[in-house]
């Protein structure tokens, strides 16, 4: 029943709001020359990130989830910083 379904929102996506931006930081620190580079940057950045990093975005997640249901899936970005 689509209209019970979440936003499409990377407020929910503990991948979206805190390890892709993480990753990302780091694969574009420096200009990429190719796709080979990119695909070796982007495994090397994935196998170094910080294991805390993660952790605490799967710690965040659930009170994440009852904040979104609480305000009726408006965006909560401003309230985890």
């Amino acid at each position: 029943m689509p209209s019970v379904w979440p936003l499409n929102s990377p407020d929910i996506n503990p991948v979206d709001y805190a390890v892709w931006g993480a990753l990302q930081q780091d694969v574009y620190r420096v200009p990429i020359v190719g796709l080979e580079d990119l695909k070796d940057r982007v495994r090397t950045c994935w196998a170094s990130l910080d294991q805390q990093l993660i952790n605490k975005a799967i710690d965040q997640w659930r009170p994440k989830l009852k904040t979104l249901v609480k305000i009726y899936g408006t965006h909560i970005e401003q309230l985890f910083t």
